[in-house]
């Protein structure tokens, strides 16, 4: 799907032509939100008498900004496919062509673009990590006794869905006395948090989120009988920097953990028995909390092509 929009404005201003290019992460052949925007791809716009054109590059963040002129014509959008990086195609639209027109009223047009290609997938991508965070229930970060959350594992090792079964993560609340281990993960996704610097650092990586699901156990801690053997759950971690935790890196810059562990698929707010969420909100959010102690990484190294080594 292409999202184009029109909007009025004064027919004396020049008319904004932007959009986003950016790569099927997930494979699914649509634009949606695993799919992250592309750097250095050249979109060209030119009019169909072939009397006027512009050229812009994308920016980090896959998005390209050009003026067209400032009265009604028509205009052909494309991509230099000699930009793309390695092996890729242009998905969406099929034919690499715009067709779009602009009047006096409708003068401001918004074009995403779909591309494909190993070098830019948004699923390869994997995560080692673990620390503490205190429970936020409490709403007090004191070290206090019986309040410590300890989490930690590894999820997608080497970028496989299929080795270790994904992977393995344990999330251990103390305030709760429930102890999860999640032994199945079969879907992750990775990307970028708004406001801070894409990308990770140590490892070097081209994200800085990953969000993962699966299924797994939870059993009693400290005298508490509860025992559930198959469990879903879904979490979210943030690498923002290096070390994860140290005072230092305080704000923003702290890597930051969710997690929710339900008992109905069908029903995750109903049925939800841990949740580590930073506003204790209760919706579908997925709402980060810093860590106290540890570092949560991302890595790209031992996929099949990754973007970076």
């Amino acid at each position: 799907m292409i999202f184009m929009a029109a909007v009025a404005g004064s027919a004396a201003l020049a008319c904004p032509f932007d959009g986003y290019v950016r790569c099927d992460g997930n494979h699914n052949g649509q634009l949606d939100g695993q799919d992250l925007g592309v750097a250095g791809i050249v979109v060209t716009v030119q009019n169909v008498a072939g009397t006027w054109s512009d050229t812009d590059v994308t920016d980090a963040n896959g998005y390209y900004l050009m003026s067209l002129q400032d009265h009604p014509d028509c205009y052909h959008a494309t991509i230099d496919t000699s930009s793309l990086p390695a092996g890729g195609a242009v998905l969406v639209p099929a034919s690499n062509t715009l067709d779009f027109c602009v009047s006096s009223t409708d003068q401001e047009t918004q074009a995403d673009w779909l591309i494909q290609s190993d070098a830019c997938q948004a699923g390869q991508c994997w995560m080692t990590g673990g620390g503490t965070v205190y429970e936020p229930l409490t709403n007090s970060y004191l070290a206090t006794k019986g309040t410590k959350i300890t989490f930690g594992g590894n999820v997608h090792p080497g970028c496989s869905a299929t080795a270790g079964a994904g992977g393995d993560w344990n999330h251990v609340d103390r305030s709760r006395k429930l102890h999860f281990h999640g032994t199945t993960i079969p879907n992750v996704s990775c990307g970028n948090v708004p406001g801070i610097p894409p990308g990770s650092t140590s490892p070097k990586t081209p994200f800085n989120y990953i969000e993962y699901d699966g299924t797994g156990w939870v059993h009693g801690l400290q005298g508490n009988k509860y025992n559930n053997d198959h469990v879903f759950f879904y979490a979210r971690v943030e690498d923002r920097n290096e070390p994860g935790s140290n005072g230092a890196n305080a704000g923003a810059l702290i890597d930051r953990y969710f997690l929710r562990v339900y008992t109905n698929q069908f029903d995750p707010l109903g049925s939800t028995i841990i949740l580590l969420d930073s506003d204790n909100g209760g919706g579908l959010e997925r709402d980060v909390t810093p860590i106290n102690s540890g570092n949560l990484q991302i890595h790209v190294s031992s996929c099949d092509n990754p973007p970076l080594q």
